[in-house]
């Protein structure tokens, strides 16, 4: 679905536009005094989706971490331990409902918040210190290097021993890296409550939403008639502000979303994210330069990335920085070389007392609406305690704790920290490379000890593998410049050489995991992987950057692939397979279970579900092919009267036009005439809130649906 970057933009051109119609609030957020105010306006511009990252619980990451060794151990665990470890993981994620089944019931409900936590447990947390603090003595020196200051060398001489250590107690890190992988394969499988073939709940309860689904899928325009019927303070109005332009981005521009992944968030939820990630970065980058970038079908003028130069498009990955835009609770920021505070909270899963600096007030009105809105009994439940009394899946402290995740998440995924930066190297030194290189070559995945072929998620393993060569060539490379600036007479140019290839081994180990976070679906990608630009035939062109759905070309530049479905712009498939005609295009696909690739949904999910059928009531896709986000944006106006026009169930298959007219009208006329839309555009564009038929389970026969009562 569109991520945040886009609700974004989309919320700073409707500020705009609603303040020329004069509009209090937002003449208000649109004054750069108030950019306090406007925090309120961006968290309510997450919508639902804040849920999505409400940390887990200190005892389930106790668990899901268990069997994983600290990434700093410095320990190698041999083979024979690797697969005890790995069989153990293996039982104890299988067992859990019958082990523990609060923990179950927690794992499901938030697995995202558990992904991070193990992914900020096991790498961010010691990992990201070493990478930053690594890169900032690099940068040190090489002004040292280029300026020949013995002086300035002698002040740094001595953090040799820091950065040495640092590199060295990565040693251990395969065996890291290898069980967190079966970890987070294991989470990846769980799928919506509706589509995970359980009898209990039937999957036609929405007591078994989550929490972000729930509010996505049910009575969503009632719940912001309640925002705004109840907002009296102005944080309180910008952030109804924000939610009504959020619910507008994705009544227009989640069927985008769909388009691109093959299907909606309920049967492809991962791929969803994927693309979601590009879309957002592709987003980010075109508005946030002046002027906005022109594009000749899939060439960018300037381009995403100009390799002679080191130049491109603006990094959400690095510098974007959205944690900072809706900091309405001030956390802080990390302190130099290590990590902010809401990250290691999360990595613990002990918050501590960060919750507690949330407005109450918006918590009240959230609280306020959820229960206007929903009955009671119709929330969702965490299961129950020992009393078998059901447990809500809301409290006073839910949107507080979901404020911490996702700020955590976000300093992660856009602050340009650790691995995630977009790193320039520059000219090289015009020498060989030294030997070092060769002495700590990369190893396979295969001679560290990864075996790929039981590996549950192909991305998600390779993401963790690249960080391998840490332990290699790095440390050796260290030595040897260590050695050169020791001698009596320092050679500068032989300093200089070793510290390039040093700075090398480095950025490329760093850009290769963060190619393979951004395409397990957990990173945002930089410009560089948004295009490769290529010479056919005399002529500079852009590829756009695609999915892994075969054939495969990988080798042609950073982007991950150019020959599969295009990441970041629509298209024209049909359903039925390949040799379908083209448009109009029809979507969902259906649950994809019985890919031989991972028959595990939706662990396949960095290939188009090509030969996946649709469910039953396939809809005309009316979404433009081969278009780019900044239409979907602002380049349509209102179509066929827009969002606010009532339609007969299920869908009238108008088109609507784009987020920023949609926004601008429904904040103008309010919610009260807007129907309750299913906010992912399940089962086609322009759908309506719907409900599985009773008795229906998706899992083997396609879900039926009735309009939501």
């Amino acid at each position: 679905m569109p991520n945040l970057a886009f609700h974004t933009e989309v919320l700073n051109q409707v500020i705009t536009k609603r303040a020329a119609q004069g509009d209090p609030i937002a003449i208000k957020l649109k004054n750069p005094a108030n950019a306090k105010l406007k925090e309120f306006a961006i968290l309510g511009a997450m919508g639902p989706d804040m849920l999505r990252y409400i940390p887990v619980s200190q005892k389930l990451v106790k668990f899901l971490t268990q069997s994983i060794p600290p990434a700093t151990s410095g320990k190698v665990l041999t083979p024979a331990e690797i697969t005890t470890a790995t069989t153990k993981i293996q039982n104890d994620m299988s067992n859990l409902s019958n082990t523990d089944q609060a923990l179950a019931f927690e794992l499901y409900f938030n697995p995202i918040g558990a992904i991070y936590a193990v992914l900020f447990s096991g790498l961010v947390v010691p990992v990201w210190p070493i990478l930053d603090k690594t890169t900032d003595f690099f940068n040190k020196l090489s002004v040292i290097v280029q300026n020949q200051d013995e002086i300035a060398l002698a002040l740094v001489i001595g953090q040799f021993s820091d950065i040495q250590k640092g590199a060295k107690s990565l040693t251990g890190l395969p065996s890291t890296l290898q069980l967190m992988e079966v970890v987070l394969g294991s989470i990846l499988t769980l799928g919506p409550w509706m589509e995970m073939n359980q009898t209990f709940p039937a999957p036609t309860e929405n007591i078994a939403d989550r929490r972000f689904e729930f509010l996505r899928w049910h009575k969503t325009s009632e719940f912001a008639q309640s925002l705004v019927a109840n907002a009296s303070s102005d944080n309180q109005k910008a952030y109804v502000f924000g939610w009504q332009s959020h619910m507008a981005s994705s009544i227009t521009a989640e069927p985008f979303i769909n388009n691109i992944t093959g299907g909606p968030y309920r049967t492809h939820w991962w791929r969803n994210r994927l693309v979601g990630n590009f879309v957002d970065s592709w987003t980010f980058g075109f508005f946030e330069q002046h002027p906005n970038p022109s594009m000749s079908g899939d060439n960018p003028t300037p381009a995403y990335f100009d390799p002679t130069t080191g130049t491109g498009w603006p990094a959400l990955c690095d510098g974007g920085n959205l944690q900072d835009k809706f900091n309405v609770g001030n956390l802080s920021g990390p302190a130099p070389d290590d990590v902010p505070e809401s990250v290691k909270a999360m990595a613990k899963g002990d918050l501590g007392t960060l919750p507690n600096s949330f407005p109450a007030e918006i918590s009240k009105l959230f609280s306020k609406a959820l229960n206007d809105t929903y009955p009671a009994a119709t929330q969702p439940v965490l299961g129950v305690d020992a009393s078998f009394q059901t447990i809500p899946a809301f409290d006073d402290k839910t949107l507080a704790n979901a404020y911490v995740g996702a700020s955590a998440v976000y300093w992660f995924m856009t602050s340009g920290h650790g691995a995630l930066v977009n790193s320039v190297l520059g000219p090289g030194t015009g020498m060989p490379e030294p030997g070092w290189i060769t002495q700590g070559s990369t190893p396979s995945p295969a001679q560290a000890g990864v075996n790929i072929g039981a590996a549950i998620c192909a991305a998600i393993l390779a993401a963790l593998a690249a960080l391998f060569t840490l332990g290699g060539a790095l440390p050796l490379g260290l030595i040897t410049l260590e050695a050169a600036l020791s001698v009596p007479v320092i050679d500068w140019n032989t300093v200089a050489n070793e510290l390039f290839w040093l700075r090398k081994t480095l950025i490329d180990e760093e850009n290769l995991m963060q190619k393979m976070l951004v395409m397990g679906g957990l990173a945002y990608p930089p410009p560089v992987m948004l295009g490769a630009q290529v010479n056919i035939m005399g002529n500079n062109v852009t590829l756009p950057a695609t999915d892994l759905t075969p054939p495969l070309n990988p080798s042609i530049s950073a982007v991950p692939n150019v020959t599969g479905i295009p990441l970041c712009k629509s298209n024209e498939l049909t359903t039925e397979g390949i040799s379908a005609t083209f448009i109009p295009a029809s979507y969902p696909r259906w649950l994809d279970t019985k890919s031989t690739v991972a028959p595990a949904a939706d662990l396949n999910f960095a290939v188009f579900p090509l030969t996946i059928k649709t469910e039953t009531k396939a809809t005309e896709n009316p979404i433009p092919p081969n278009t780019y986000p900044q239409t979907f944006v602002n380049g349509f106006g209102l179509k066929n009267g827009g969002i606010i026009t009532a339609e007969p169930y299920p869908t009238s298959n108008l088109f609507f036009g784009d987020a920023v007219s949609n926004a601008v009208q429904l904040i103008a006329d309010g919610p009260t005439k807007l129907p309750d839309y299913n906010l992912d555009g399940d089962r086609g564009y322009g759908w309506l809130a719907w409900d599985a038929v009773a008795g229906s389970n998706p899992f083997n026969v396609p879900v039926q649906d009735m309009q939501e009562v």
